[in-house]
């Protein structure tokens, strides 16, 4: 185990800190720490976050909240390497806070408590939050200013605000009268999403999903379809073609490729890469 903290004898839920940790083998028990968002820079981990695995490779990110249980337990032949974010107490729930109140009232009481954001608490994929997170780990060893690492997570918390925003905008396309109803679609919804992600390397029915989701199959993918505005079966193959070209980068064949992601026709695998990158998975690996 290689753990680089960032600032040097920072604590976590008292500051704003930065992991990057690198090891074959790490075990984590039923922590229960600050808000946080975990990312793996190369290969797969999975955190095990109320019974169950959320699987992360370099193109998604888990958010947990504070006190939030989880373990992990990563025994690779390979290393294995993540950056993760931890918040101190309070940081971007106050961030959201100010931005949604009047400012007389962060003037009169600026250390206010403000309440916790709720949806956060998942496995997402891409966007800016994740490229954020896995550059600060190389940008941390080069010693950031500690004007730039403040300024880094004051970005980052605007950006969990935005994307809480984001997540309440998909659920209010959900197919439901009430509030609490088109809630609860979205937590089941985003369920079977994270079974989808635990288990893309095998083949996946609706069915399966929607047993995630203790859904019917028919309001399952309706649900999906109106949250993430695609099927479940465009998602998972997207999702798969993002793992099979982040293999290819690190130096994988394109046979064994197409077989980790389920694939076992190769030429049917690069008619479809081909289809979604505009470039033959071969290719890839010579403009490495």
């Amino acid at each position: 185990m290689r753990p680089y903290l960032f600032p040097v004898g920072a604590a976590f839920g008292k500051d704003n800190l930065v992991l990057h940790a690198e090891s074959r083998t790490h075990r984590v028990d039923n922590f229960r720490g600050p808000l946080s968002i975990k990312t793996v820079l190369r290969g797969s981990v999975a955190w095990i976050v109320d019974g169950r695995p959320l699987t992360l490779d370099n193109g998604s990110f888990l958010v947990l909240n504070h006190g939030d249980a989880y373990s992990m337990d990563i025994d690779s032949p390979t290393p294995v390497a993540t950056c993760c974010v931890f918040f101190q107490h309070g940081f971007v729930e106050r961030m959201a806070h100010d931005a949604t109140t009047p400012i007389k009232a962060a003037l009169d009481e600026p250390d206010r408590p403000a309440p916790p954001l709720p949806f956060l608490s998942r496995l997402h994929t891409g966007g800016p939050i994740l490229r954020q997170v896995q550059s600060l780990a190389p940008r941390c060893s080069g010693e950031l200013q500690p004007s730039g690492f403040e300024e880094e997570f004051l970005s980052l918390g605007t950006g969990l605000f935005h994307f809480y925003l984001e997540l309440t905008a998909r659920i209010a396309r959900l197919p439901a009268g009430r509030k609490s109803t088109r809630e609860e679609l979205f937590r089941r919804v985003e369920r079977a999403r994270e079974f989808i992600h635990s288990q893309a390397g095998a083949p996946i029915s609706l069915r399966e999903a929607a047993r995630a989701a203790c859904l019917s199959p028919y309001h399952f993918h309706r649900a999906f379809t109106a949250v993430h505005l695609r099927t479940p079966h465009v998602y998972v193959t997207a999702l798969r073609l993002a793992r099979a070209r982040a293999d290819l980068e690190c130096g994988a064949s394109v046979t064994a490729t197409a077989d980790a992601i389920g694939f076992a026709n190769p030429p049917a695998f690069t008619r479809l890469f081909r289809a979604h990158f505009g470039i033959n998975p071969s290719q890839i690996r010579k403009i490495r």
